[in-house]
């Protein structure tokens, strides 16, 4: 049995020490109210909780089995072992609407990114986003029919502060791209990564510039997809009374207007060592998604390898537990309820 945790082995742990004291805490308050003949009652709900919570932490593990046929796969696509990140900017910048005929440059990414996901149907794939900060959105799985319903709902950030334009850092994701890089090799023996870049530059960033280097991590391929013209456009803030309102500049020189920075993105697919690749409309072009090589040369034999995942089977059970606590709950809310009726009479 393998796992692949959907947060770093630190954070679970450190999740279950506060759950498990949680309910240690419920425990103690449980016992201290309860009647003598209601202690047996109260354990029995208790450990179905305390269970649930344990299987949803499991679950997180994403538990599984690592299993492959008994001969080659005559699928050439399908024998490729390759991981593919996409690093996603979701700054304020990708709202423009400068993509196409008045698209959002957001717009344009989810399209690029439903094509490269169809490019490689048996790769694992990876989601990293980014404005100031960089977060993991998508752990590295090979279900792709869920990342389509991940990418169609993406959106830039809404919760953002005022001056989130000069926030914006081009290179935030590099650190969690180099670690999920590592990981991957380590856990697929023998695979390609691949990193496709979706951009825009953050153009009127006053975060220092620094390298997009990914130190002794070698990538197999990729590109750097960069999103909205020179002239730029406004940048939509919301809707106030069905009219459109555009961002103004913090410091009081009118709106803010974004545009695109390919001297920056072009010196990030330097230093990934894959080429740039403007966007303004359209679909994506053909070769932009390289083929997968080497992988088949290195092992002629290799398999297709499948995974059986299991934590379907303990969120299921969670579910079903937790229903049923909240069954219990509201059961005894209306029989409170109803004898609180009845000695108001």
């Amino acid at each position: 049995m393998t796992s692949y945790p959907v947060l770093p082995a630190i954070w679970i742990v450190i999740l279950t020490a506060v759950l498990v004291l949680i309910r240690v805490v419920a425990l103690y308050r449980l016992l201290l109210r309860a009647g003598a003949g209601r202690i047996g009652h109260l354990l029995l709900r208790w450990s179905g909780t305390t269970l649930a919570v344990i299987l949803l932490v499991i679950a997180a593990c994403r538990p599984g089995f690592d299993n492959g046929p008994p001969g080659p796969s005559s699928d050439p696509a399908a024998s490729s072992n390759v991981n593919v990140f996409f690093v996603v900017d979701r700054s304020v910048n990708t709202r423009v609407e400068d993509f196409g005929d008045g698209k959002s440059r957001m717009s344009g990414m989810r399209a690029d990114l439903a094509t490269l996901i169809n490019s490689y149907p048996q790769a694992r794939f990876a989601l990293i986003s980014f404005a100031g900060n960089a977060a993991l959105d998508w752990p590295l799985s090979d279900d792709a029919a869920s990342l389509h319903s991940v990418v169609n709902g993406l959106s830039p950030y809404t919760q953002v502060p005022p001056d989130a334009v000069y926030r914006a850092n081009a290179v935030a994701a590099r650190d969690v791209l180099r670690a999920k890089i590592e990981q991957a090799a380590r856990t697929f023996s023998g695979s390609q990564s691949l990193v496709f870049y979706l951009g825009v530059g953050a153009p009127d960033s006053r975060v220092a510039a620094t390298s997009f280097e990914l130190g002794r991590n070698k990538i197999a391929g990729g590109a750097v997809l960069g999103y909205g013209t020179t002239a730029g456009g406004p940048i939509p803030q919301g809707w106030v009374d069905g009219t459109k309102r555009y961002q103004t500049d913090p410091d009081g020189t009118g709106p803010l207007n974004s545009t695109i920075d390919e001297v920056r993105l072009q010196s990030i697919a330097s230093q990934l060592g894959v080429p740039y690749v403007h966007r303004d409309s359209g679909p994506l072009p053909n070769g932009v998604a390289p083929a997968a090589t080497g992988v088949g040369d290195a092992d002629a034999s290799a398999h297709l390898i499948g995974r059986l995942e299991l934590y379907w089977v303990c969120t299921l059970i969670a579910a079903a537990l937790l229903l049923a606590e909240g069954f219990l709950t509201l059961r005894e809310y209306r029989r409170h309820r109803m004898s609180t009726r009845d000695v108001g009479r």
